[in-house]
């Protein structure tokens, strides 16, 4: 914010330090000749200011920074800077490769030029990268190795960003497999290390990713307190992207508390702002949830639009999770128009991702679903299998809310019948 504050006094100085200058060769204005001197050196001192914050503040930003995650949620990774054993070469080898790969979305090949950089150098930067690329292509179980080996080598740095990147990264992991406990943990651990160092917006990123988690929970007071704390954050120092992600979380409180009308117009401003910083998983996200605000209020045509459209960027920024999201979602549309054996194709086929990706609370919510459209058919054996199996997912992962309460109420209601 000081930046933009400053190119324009800057700016201003130099018009008026050239209209000094020309009206003072007139004889007419010789009155503003001694003006000349200070408004030159005021504009020198201002454009060096300028500069010399423009580095300092890319040099910080080179070693952690923010980017976009799949499912509405920001990531941590670290940059060249954050590897000087390359900084000093120039090239950044494998590193600089991946992280080429990355800014183009094409993650499979960032994941693999960032590990051959880390089986070379061992960084913890190098893993944070490949962890956070493996996670965008739902490669869970070599992004959680990759990323638990970095943790000890990431506290014998001097700086506590990378480790704190890492925790967020963790965090999200956990999150995207449904595993909010531990989430919530690597996200505390996560602001407390940048607000040591420092970072409101990595602090303000963590904010943003827990209150989320507490969304997907239920837990929605939390989720408000967690997120008028990352507001904060990021209002001091905070970026285009956590604004944008910061409204997206608002939108998604609102349309899982019942407010789906409120919903729409809070996420309107959500995409101006993904659009401004060119973020098509963020874009993504949105238009998943304008598609939920949408179903909540009836309107299954526009719900099924913003669905079509979330599922079409998932595809383009590689998330197969979202994706699959965008499939249980179209699903839901079928099962309230009546088309019970398309829903069920639909929630079958993201079930199927949910499952090979490992994630738990995704698989619960498709299962949830399935049971809900089974027991419509009358399918009352295969309903309760489902739904009980959904069961469990939820008491794996610590989910609360309406929709695991209304299971248990269904699960209870399918055994007494079956008793008579």
């Amino acid at each position: 914010m000081v930046q933009p504050a400053l190119l324009r006094l800057c700016v201003a100085l130099s018009v008026a330090a050239v209209l000094v200058a020309l009206l003072a060769e007139l004889s007419l204005f010789s009155f503003i000749v001694p003006l000349r001197s200070p408004l030159s050196t005021a504009t020198i001192v201002c454009w060096a200011a300028f500069f010399v914050l423009r580095n300092l503040g890319e040099e910080d930003r080179r070693k952690v920074v923010s980017a976009q995650g799949t499912g509405g949620d920001i990531l941590q990774v670290a940059t060249l800077h954050a590897l000087p054993i390359y900084g000093e070469r120039g090239d950044g080898g494998d590193f600089s490769q991946g992280e080429r790969f990355f800014r183009s979305a094409r993650y499979a090949e960032a994941a693999e030029a960032f590990l051959r950089a880390h089986a070379d150098d061992g960084h913890p930067a190098s893993a944070l990268n490949a962890g956070a690329a493996l996670i965008h292509i739902a490669d869970f179980e070599r992004a959680r190795s990759v990323l638990e080996e970095a943790q000890l080598p990431a506290r014998r740095l001097q700086s506590r960003l990378v480790e704190a990147a890492l925790h967020a990264v963790c965090g999200m992991l956990d999150a995207r497999q449904g595993n909010m406990n531990e989430a919530l943990g690597h996200y505390a651990s996560a602001a407390e290390l940048f607000q040591r160092e420092g970072d409101g917006r990595g602090r303000g990123d963590a904010l943003i990713n827990a209150a989320n988690a507490r969304v997907h929970r239920g837990e929605y007071e939390a989720a408000k307190r967690l997120l008028a704390d990352a507001v904060r954050a990021h209002r001091r120092s905070g970026g285009l992207l956590g604004r944008a992600n910061a409204q997206a979380c608002r939108g998604y409180i609102q349309v899982e508390s019942g407010d789906p009308d409120e919903a729409l117009e809070t996420l309107d401003r959500a995409v101006d702002l993904y659009r401004q910083a060119r973020s098509s998983a963020g874009l993504a996200h949105v238009r998943m949830l304008q598609g939920n605000a949408h179903f909540k209020c009836g309107d299954l045509q526009r719900a099924q639009v913003s669905y079509e459209e979330s599922s079409a960027l998932c595809r383009q920024s590689g998330d197969l999770l979202g994706e699959a999201s965008a499939k249980v979602n179209i699903g839901n549309l079928h099962f309230r128009q009546g088309d019970l054996e398309s829903a069920l194709r639909d929630y079958e086929a993201a079930l199927e991702v949910h499952i090979k990706a490992g994630n738990a609370l995704g698989q619960a919510r498709t299962l949830t679903n399935m049971g809900s459209a089974l027991v419509r058919q009358r399918r009352s054996a295969e309903a309760l299998d489902a739904l009980e199996q959904a069961q469990l997912l939820y008491d794996h992962v610590g989910a609360q809310g309406r929709v695991v309460e209304s299971v248990g109420r269904i699960i209870t209601r399918l055994k007494r019948h079956s008793q008579r």
